[in-house]
């Protein structure tokens, strides 16, 4: 469930909030304008594009399209797609320039011209954690700083060194079920 915007900045409180693709259409493109309409849109042909060269489990949507800003340039998201798939991918040429295209944020933008800013992050699948391999702390690290980083805003203006309040989590973001965990 999406909770409601927080009124004092007009972003998602801060945490992480699982919404189905049809929730998000609900609360952020439908009813809101031609230019949500055509950025969402953006985001499907992309999370469509991804789909067709690995399994993507999940994504977290982040940043201003899901805020009350009425034209945001783009939706932020950051894509999940197990680590062993992620490999097998990257043997496919075809498949290995497109997973680049989507891992390095603006570069998929820039490229194709959609209005979505991605990044691939690979999901290590270990059911008994107390078997750490050697993936698994990796991993958790990194999902941590995903989440950490997703949940930040920088307080002063732009080009204003960082301050405390700029490590602070103060928005919050969603994860959208692609093709699910399997």
């Amino acid at each position: 469930m999406i909770p409601e915007l927080d009124p004092s900045g007009g972003l998602l409180p801060p945490g992480r909030y699982r919404a189905s693709r049809a929730e998000v259409y609900e609360r952020f493109v439908n009813g809101r304008g031609e230019h949500r309409q055509r950025v969402w849109r953006d985001w499907e042909s992309a999370t469509s594009l991804l789909g067709r060269h690995v399994h993507v489990n999940a994504c977290w949507l982040y940043g201003r399209f899901l805020s009350d800003e009425p034209e945001p340039e783009v939706v932020s998201c950051v894509y999940w797609a197990e680590d062993l798939e992620l490999s097998k991918a990257h043997l496919d040429p075809a498949s290995a320039n497109i997973l680049r295209a989507f891992a390095q944020r603006a570069t998929l933008r820039r490229v194709v011209g959609v209005r979505v800013d991605t990044s691939v992050v690979a999901w290590h699948c270990q059911p008994d954690t107390e078997i750490e391999d050697r993936y698994l702390p990796p991993y958790w690290e990194r999902r941590g700083r995903v989440d950490d980083y997703l949940q930040r805003m920088r307080s002063g203006p732009t080009g204003s060194p960082p301050a405390r309040p700029d490590a602070l989590p103060r928005c919050g973001y969603v994860e959208v079920i692609v093709d699910d965990y399997q």
